[in-house]
């Protein structure tokens, strides 16, 4: 092969791997997809003399990044320079971390090189997962999210679980091609083991998705409002008051006696309340005033939120303005606010901030992110958040919810912690409207299911601009509505109270890989150039 053969491996990896995240094209294209990638790096591997040992990384970038684009293209609504930025760091990371594979197995062999390939992979997905200015949201595994019948045991292993059985079927299936294309034998063996890794967990998975029970009792019955207020024009347009009533008359067409919960969209409201006298809040008395008559409902809704802080020297958080020269402090959030016939309020800050919209970062960093990231329904002053997950409890019922606010959907390990708090239902409120129509709320939408199926929790969906939706524990949507239409649907859901595998240890395939990609790296990097030093010294 020539640099244009294996520039247009790259090319066709990239696209590939791209489609698994367009809306029309099935994710288990990704079990094939990396194949060109392979492909690249074992015609370099056997060819050491032509090429340099960073030519690897220079033929795969142009695919990572043309992955990256058909995967993230949808961020230019928002912002052009914000996208590049975006699509260039994540594509320079995947490529940089199988170039470092690359390196393994020209330095230390077969064995450690393939396992490499998928350790390390999976311990950038750990980072990604870990590291807040990085992105989860084209981990491999989250790309299956449109194929639930094939990913059920990811109440097992979560999406890593995902990442891993990509990973093994393009390494298994590229070793298949080079021993068929060079005539050698044994090939028959590698389709074999291509088969079984392709068969065997789609057969567990198939089997799973048509045997596992759901709970039909005690149901609850959910009212999801879809107030379709554009983000661009009117919802800063548009006076406050009266984009609640619209939410408040949507709601009034739905709801009656047997009603339980109601849940609104992510900062329904963006006049921010005070934390501190949330009673005598004007929004939040119009909504308790729609439930006046209906004193069994609970209501989960977004707002925006402050807390002042006393006068001090130093900032009491991290995320803690100063108001002015008389040393009072401020925070604001992005809330979700339980509200019933009572006077208590149950109350959680988003946690899992959008990086460069929500997140602040030191002074120079962050006037360089304002400049490139606009205002996408964060805001100009950053977020706080919370350290702890807590769970919104009906006071009727005793259902006991799940408050995920948007962003923090696509975090699975962060959600568990709610069901370990005694969750039962998952209530994701959001407003993808900033996306437009584009893959964007697409993706973030299929997203849900995979937490539906990683925690066996019903999930209760509310979008400003859609989709809405109710999904089942096996990740299908049960009832949902139109993108981009003023709308308002309700479900029955039944609480949930299985504890998985998932939920109860975590992410630990990707602890096993940062572990055995640590022992790699030093063994590789390390231990063996020491080694050799030392014995060439004693020559």
């Amino acid at each position: 092969m020539n640099k244009y053969n294996l520039a247009g491996l790259s090319v066709i990896g990239g696209i590939l791997s791209g489609l698994a995240w367009t809306g029309w094209c099935s994710g288990l294209i990704l079990l094939i997809s990396f194949v060109p990638f392979f492909l690249i790096e074992n015609y370099l591997f056997e060819n050491p003399k032509r090429f340099t040992p960073n030519a690897f990384f220079i033929f795969i970038l142009p695919g990572f990044v043309i992955f990256s684009i058909i995967a993230l293209g949808w961020m230019r609504v928002a912002s052009i320079t914000g996208a590049i930025c975006v699509i260039m760091g994540l594509s320079f990371l995947m490529a940089f971390t199988t170039w470092l594979a690359h390196i393994v197995r020209l330095r230390a062999g077969n064995v450690p090189g393939f396992l490499s390939m998928i350790t390390f992979w999976l311990a950038y997905e750990f980072v990604s997962l870990n590291v807040n200015i990085i992105s989860p949201w084209l981990n491999l595994g989250s790309g299956l999210s449109k194929d639930i019948l094939f990913i059920q045991w990811y109440d097992i292993t979560g999406t890593a679980g995902g990442s891993l059985w990509i990973l093994c079927s393009n390494l298994s299936l590229a070793l298949l091609l080079v021993k068929s294309l060079t005539k050698k034998r044994g090939n028959r063996i590698y389709l074999i083991i291509w088969l079984a890794v392709i068969i065997i967990p789609s057969a567990v998975s198939v089997n799973r998705y048509n045997t596992i029970k759901q709970n039909r009792t005690n149901g609850s019955e959910v009212v999801i409002i879809q107030p379709n207020t554009d983000p661009y024009t009117e919802k800063f347009t548009t006076p406050f008051e009266d984009q609640l009533k619209k939410v408040i008359t949507l709601a009034n067409t739905e709801i009656s006696d047997k009603t339980d919960w109601i849940i609104t969209p992510e900062t329904t409201i963006d006049d921010p309340a005070n934390l501190d006298d949330l009673a005598n809040d004007q929004y939040v008395k119009q909504i308790k005033g729609m439930i006046k008559q209906y004193p069994d409902i609970n209501v989960v809704t977004g707002l925006v939120t402050y807390k002042l802080y006393p006068a001090t020297t130093d900032a009491p958080t991290v995320s803690a303005r100063r108001i002015d020269a008389s040393g009072l402090y401020y925070d604001h959030f992005n809330s979700a606010v339980q509200i019933d016939s009572g006077k208590s309020f149950g109350i959680y800050h988003k946690s899992k901030l959008v990086p460069g919209i929500e997140m602040q970062f030191s002074n120079g960093p962050g006037r360089f992110i304002s400049k490139i990231l606009p205002y996408l329904g964060g805001t100009k002053w950053g977020y706080g958040i919370q350290k702890e997950r807590v769970c919104f409890q009906h006071t009727t019922t005793s259902l006991k919810i799940a408050p995920v606010i948007c962003y923090e959907s696509v975090f699975g390990k962060f959600v568990t912690d709610y069901v370990k708090k005694g969750a039962e239902a998952i209530f994701i409120i959001t407003n993808d409207g900033w996306w437009k129509n584009t893959n964007g709320y697409k993706q973030h939408l299929f997203f849900a299911s995979l937490r539906a199926i990683e925690t066996r929790r019903p999930v209760v969906r509310a979008a400003n601009t859609g989709i809405s939706c109710i999904i089942d524990i096996r990740g299908n949507r049960t009832v949902e509505t139109e993108w981009w239409t003023k709308s308002v649907i309700k479900g029955e859901i039944y609480p949930e109270n299985r504890i998985t595998t998932y939920v109860k240890y975590g992410d630990y395939l990707l602890w096993i890989s940062v572990f055995l990609s640590g022992i790699i790296f030093l063994t590789v990097f390390i231990a063996i150039p020491v080694r050799k030093k030392l014995n060439h010294s004693s020559k």
